[in-house]
């Protein structure tokens, strides 16, 4: 898959556009992130992105031009689309498409319309649509992908015995959000709250779930806010039950946190 393919004939596609400089001519320049990867652009049809803390979604028609054929791409027509699944938009480029095949697949087998918008919803920020990938974490003091733990902690939950829909749903979204706080710069977030950070980020994404499903919102919210008491030494922490989970139980932890967290199912 290639970063910046050459465009040989006119197509018509989805993507997500970023807007970069305008040159003495008018024309804008653009990057153009879709599945097979990215595409740079030119245009007349200029836009900022400055205003929005979210991506931005649309139709994109585009020519080839230039000699030779495609060297140079212009976006003849650009038709904005808010309500397209940001997730199938995410480039699967060298390095993190396996990653990137295996998120699609995981929210494809979450059997709850709520929070696979939740996940469209969310992902559509920026630092998520862009870092999530990339960024590396501690964990025990060890280093790790972001995107890999949690794509793999999501799996085992899929994969969970006697788990219901519901449990499996709610599990597998915790698993794919709980550190994805620290996508965002480290200067924005203080050591332990980068769950907290994230809710911030998200609260609006989490009051439209609300509107459609309060209780399951009401469950995932305690979940990240119980990850947030969790990962915080006990002085800064408002519970005095605070320990930490040794590295041997860290596989099994979204099983355990979600049971305790659904009222309405044994734990």
């Amino acid at each position: 898959m290639n970063e910046h393919p050459l465009i040989t004939q006119p197509v018509t596609f989805d993507a997500v556009l970023e807007p970069g400089l305008i040159c003495g001519d008018g024309l804008q320049s653009v990057r153009v992130l879709h599945p097979d990867g990215e595409l740079a652009a030119w245009t007349w049809h200029h836009f900022d992105a400055a205003n929005t803390d979210s991506v931005l979604t649309a139709t994109v028609s585009v020519h080839p031009l230039g000699y030779p054929v495609g060297l140079t791409s212009v976006i003849d027509r650009i038709q904005w689309q808010p309500a397209l699944q940001v997730i199938d938009l995410i480039p699967e480029v060298t390095g993190t498409a396996k990653l990137v095949a295996r998120f699609r697949a995981l929210v494809d087998q979450i059997r709850h319309p709520g929070m696979q918008q939740l996940l469209q919803d969310v992902f559509a920020l920026r630092p998520l649509f862009y870092n999530y990938w990339n960024t590396t974490i501690e964990i025990d003091g060890k280093a790790c992908s972001l995107a890999e733990k949690a794509i793999t902690n999501a799996e085992l939950v899929q994969w969970g015995v006697g788990l219901s829909s519901f449990q499996r749903a709610v599990g597998m979204t915790f698993a794919l959000l709980r550190n994805a706080g620290q996508a965002w710069p480290r200067e924005q977030w203080s050591d332990g709250e980068h769950a907290l950070h994230l809710l911030r980020q998200i609260d609006g994404s989490m009051s439209h779930f609300a509107q459609g499903y309060p209780e399951d919102a009401d469950v995932l919210r305690e979940l990240m806010e119980h990850e947030y008491r969790l990962d915080v030494p006990p002085v800064l922490s408002s519970t005095a039950n605070w320990s930490p989970i040794p590295p041997d139980q860290e596989i099994g932890r979204e099983e355990t946190l979600f049971r305790r967290t659904d009222h309405r199912l044994p734990a």
